[in-house]
């Protein structure tokens, strides 16, 4: 494949303008965005940027709409907000649009060979190149030059906001130098008044394994490319704690997972990686065929939803898969993967333009996923499970249809700053619905993202004498499939100190069986709790008392609880029902069994936080005082409005780790099943 910006790179995009329909409308659609700005002034704010994260709503947290540089709209209360620090974090946003259009336009001039769209895009190139030293260093906290410290930017607020402005611009640059659209003072005023002082400011903040060093990597190598400075290349893959190899080693696994735990962080590294790769085909190397690089195309096919989602995990939200239609360009074009994908875009994105395979001309890759065999991080069995070893998460999908059902389990690494306190995490989807989810994230400017949202009441796990988990790394112990009975068993040790959890999952005949086991060396107050986007249905025979938050706990996020309610009436078994409250789901419901209730339970409903829009769930906390062993015992029912209740007999001893069996029956009358659970 040729560098970006070659003669033969050149000739090869003029072709694929003429023979693929979407180059050409690509191409059509970036030249209409940008008609009317190449034929105006410059607009480009001499402000340094603000945080994205504070671009929010200070009451509900959603991300802001840009209605000019001064105003700016909540689209859930549509709220206007003016002023720092929103004006600043619009203005990080138009710093970046006009690095990617320079971009746009540059690739536009070269397929089109129309000038105006170069000397547009070079008038950016340079404004930057004579402006930037007029930028103050500065930070997210407020503080200026010397002060700033090593995470401090200049036109962006954190070297990881530089990197990511500064690399299109890079890729602009080299696209202008191939074409002659540079003198060689412009080009030496670019290097050495932007490229060289940016790569000095990110220079002081070296960051080992993250996605920030990956960024500072892209950075690197796009300007390497730029300035045609081997040296330069070889610095962002080889260097020894920071660079591309180093990243690919040390923070993807062999299954291709990013370490993070978060889907949201895996794309978003993903891009940059890419960056990397495509910036070293100007040198002649070939990273895309290192085996991790495509590995993290590969593990999203296997793990996702069966409606083409990823679950909200650690410092993620939901993310949906064909919202990255443009990296599965690549990979369909690279590794003949992520077909559906490719098909579901209009392919008019950047990497659709330069790197889009004709669908019709490849063959069709073995789509990873259900029904193949796997080892550690593929697929086993006919079950679809995917063990997604780096981070420490199960994942396991089966059935079709509005018969699809999914689980994951996080049972492993923390995922340094952006994990969750949530070791043995649950999440459930059945019926096209994700009915237990993560609590997910608020953008890290808003308070509740450190009270709340990484707390472990914020998840479907276990929560230990009020008080979130420690720090920690469990175990997978067991994950199969046997003649249609998925099993899953997780274990944690060092969540709290002296205290062992155990998970265990049976998923078959449309229900899922949750077995909780927790084993203290000291009386211990434990609560087990499940979060759903649902409304609870009112049950008549129970009765509601209202208590406060801070009756359960007064720290680690339990005082974010709303209309806390303990339910009094429930016999031992006991069934609770919640309907969906999203759009389309007015006869979905979820059945929750609780049966061999532990003695002295008691059931809690709430109101928790919850991501924008949705904003709200729906909480259960099942809560036992002074134990040093508790077994809760849960059976999770996807089902529709009317569906008569099941009838359940648990046989054996819950605290007992063996030869626990569970009798399903649909009504009194029907055929019973006997499971080991």
């Amino acid at each position: 494949m040729d560098g970006i910006g070659t003669p033969a790179w050149t000739q090869r995009l003029r072709a694929r303008m003429r023979d693929c329909d979407w180059v050409k409308r690509g191409v059509e659609q970036w030249k209409a965005r940008l008609s009317a700005q190449v034929n105006r002034p410059l607009d480009i704010p001499l402000l340094g940027g603000g945080w994205s994260h504070r671009y929010i709503c200070p009451d509900d947290g959603a991300a802001l709409v840009c209605v000019d540089r001064h105003h700016h709209e909540c689209p859930c209360c549509h709220s206007i907000w003016s002023g720092s620090p929103w004006d600043e974090a619009a203005v990080a946003e138009e710093h970046n649009r006009f690095a990617q259009d320079a971009r746009l336009a540059a690739v536009v001039y070269a397929v089109s060979g129309e000038a105006v769209y170069a000397q547009w895009a070079k008038s950016v190139l340079l404004f930057y190149a004579r402006h930037y030293d007029r930028f103050p260093l500065h930070d997210i906290f407020g503080k200026v030059g010397g002060e700033a410290g090593k995470y401090g930017a200049k036109v962006q607020n954190q070297t990881l906001s530089e990197a990511s402005w500064i690399y299109p611009l890079a890729q602009t640059c080299t696209i202008l130098r191939h074409a002659s659209m540079l003198s060689a003072e412009e080009l030496g005023e670019v290097g050495e008044r932007l490229f060289r002082p940016v790569i000095r400011v990110i220079d002081r903040n070296p960051r080992d394994r993250s996605n920030w060093q990956t960024y500072h990597n892209a950075a690197l190598a796009a300007i390497a490319e730029a300035l045609g400075d081997a040296g330069l290349l070889k610095r962002a893959l080889n260097n020894a704690a920071n660079g591309f190899y180093f990243q690919m080693e040390n923070g993807v696994g062999e299954d291709g997972f990013w370490f993070e735990g978060a889907w949201s962080y895996h794309f978003y590294t993903l891009e940059a990686q890419a960056v990397i790769a495509w910036a070293a085909m100007g040198f002649g190397e070939k990273l895309y065929e290192h085996p991790r690089l495509r590995a993290m195309f590969d593990i999203p096919l296997k793990a996702m939803l069966p409606d083409g989602t990823f679950p909200a995990l650690h410092d993620s939200k939901v993310v949906d898969i064909r919202s990255y239609a443009h990296l599965y360009e690549w990979a369909y074009a690279f590794y003949g993967i992520g077909e559906e994908i490719v098909r579901s875009s209009d392919r008019g994105s950047l990497y659709g333009v330069l790197f889009g395979a004709p669908l019709e001309t490849l063959p069709k890759a073995e789509q990873p996923g259900r029904g193949s065999s796997r080892e550690s991080g593929t697929v086993c069995d006919d079950a679809g499970i995917t063990v997604l070893s780096k981070p420490g998460m199960v994942s396991v999908t089966c059935g079709t249809g509005d018969e699809a059902r999914a689980l994951l389990v996080d049972y492993g690494e923390h995922g340094d700053w952006h994990g969750h306190y949530d070791k043995l995490n649950l999440l459930y989807y059945a019926r096209g619905r994700s009915w237990l989810a993560d609590a997910g994230m608020v953008p890290y400017g808003h308070e509740l993202h450190k009270a709340w949202y990484v707390h472990t009441v914020a998840h479907n796990t276990v929560v230990v004498n009020g008080r979130s988990q420690q720090e920690a790394c469990g175990r997978l112990r067991k994950a199969v499939s046997e003649a249609g009975i998925i099993r899953i068993e997780a274990e944690a040790e060092g969540a709290y100190e002296g205290v062992r959890l155990d998970r265990r999952l049976t998923l078959a005949g449309g229900l899922l069986v949750d077995v909780f086991r927790v084993t203290a060396g000291e009386p211990s107050t434990v609560d087990w709790v499940m979060h759903t986007q649902g409304n609870p249905v009112e049950a008549p025979p129970v009765r509601y008392t209202s208590v406060t938050a801070e009756a359960l706990s007064d720290a680690d996020g339990y005082p974010h609880l709303r209309q806390v309610r303990r339910l009094e009436g429930l016999p031992d078994d006991w069934m609770l029902e919640w309907s969906w409250n999203g759009e389309g789901g007015e006869d979905e419901r979820l059945q929750v069994y609780g049966l061999a209730e532990p003695r002295g339970a008691s059931i809690y409903l709430a109101e928790s936080p919850f991501m924008p829009p949705v904003q709200v769930r729906s909480a259960c906390i099942r809560r036992v005082p002074s134990c040093t062993r508790a077994a809760f015992v849960t059976v999770f029912r996807a089902c529709r409005k009317g569906d008569a209740p099941l009838s359940l007999r648990l046989i054996g001893d819950p605290s007992d780790s063996q030869g626990l069996l569970l009798e399903v029956r649909d009504g009194e009358q029907g055929e019973a099943m006997l499971w080991t659970v």
